[in-house]
């Protein structure tokens, strides 16, 4: 038993010295207000917003100039051809994702 103990403690007590140090850490460094890496959007013009996609494969989510809002619903492999010059056009579904995200029943 005391083979046991004077292996494996040790180790334990390594490992949860790291395991808090991490915690610390990352604790720490979410620093949003100092931190290069979060981007800030102030003062979003819709008329010049151009959204950003997020898709799957199969079907594609375009983001909306308002917060927590979907602009356009695109379908992968869904063509229309008669559109635009007789080009094959990606096509836009209806806006079947369209929800509200109420955070703290706001």
């Amino acid at each position: 038993m005391k083979a046991i103990q004077r292996y494996c403690f040790p180790r334990l007590r390594a490992f949860l010295v790291v395991l808090a140090t991490m915690y610390c850490v990352s604790v720490f460094s979410q620093n949003v207000k100092a931190s290069p890496r979060h981007v800030v959007a102030t003062d979003i013009n819709p008329a010049r917003y151009f959204g950003v996609t997020v898709a799957n494969g199969m079907v594609g989510l375009v983001s909306s100039p308002q917060p927590r809002q979907v602009q356009d619903v695109v379908l992968n492999g869904v063509y229309d051809y008669y559109q635009r010059g007789r080009v094959s056009n990606i096509l836009k579904s209806f806006n079947h994702v369209n929800m509200y995200l109420d955070v703290d029943r706001r």
